[in-house]
């Protein structure tokens, strides 16, 4: 018998939202209204400003970002430039109100990220991603 909470995306999929609720909460906490779908383009942005719209969906696995990007437009922690080279595309830089928001960020992300891999060996998260990997290219 077919059991939705007995399939492996159904757990994976648990867990990732178990995952984003929880990062939120701790976001919430430090009084930043950001989700984890925003956060992972601030981060992302953090290590490569500049970058492009396709290249922030293509790295984030996002088919288009652009209501993420909306929203965070309007909380002034982004700003979209066209491109010089081809106006049909824009670049995307963090705010200076953006960049604080990642400084103050990364200490609770980093120490949410610490919360999840506790108690699991460096031996087991990489076998873990392992079959992460395995599952993403069986896909």
């Amino acid at each position: 018998m077919y059991r939705i909470e007995e399939t492996l995306d159904h757990a994976i999929s648990t867990t990732v939202q178990v995952i984003k609720n929880s990062l939120f909460r701790e976001f919430k906490a430090k009084n930043y209204n950001i989700t984890p779908e925003q956060w992972s383009i601030l981060a992302k942005l953090h290590h490569e400003d500049g970058i492009c719209q396709k290249q922030i969906a293509d790295s984030l696995v996002k088919d288009k970002p652009t209501r993420i990007l909306d929203l965070l437009e309007k909380k002034n922690l982004i700003i979209r430039i066209p491109d010089d080279k081809d106006r049909r595309k824009f670049k995307v830089y963090l705010t200076q109100d953006g960049k604080n928001t990642v400084n103050e960020l990364i200490p609770v992300a980093i120490a949410f990220q610490d919360r999840l891999k506790a108690n699991i060996s460096v031996g087991e998260l990489e076998h873990f991603y392992g079959i992460l990997d395995i599952i993403n290219k069986n896909i």
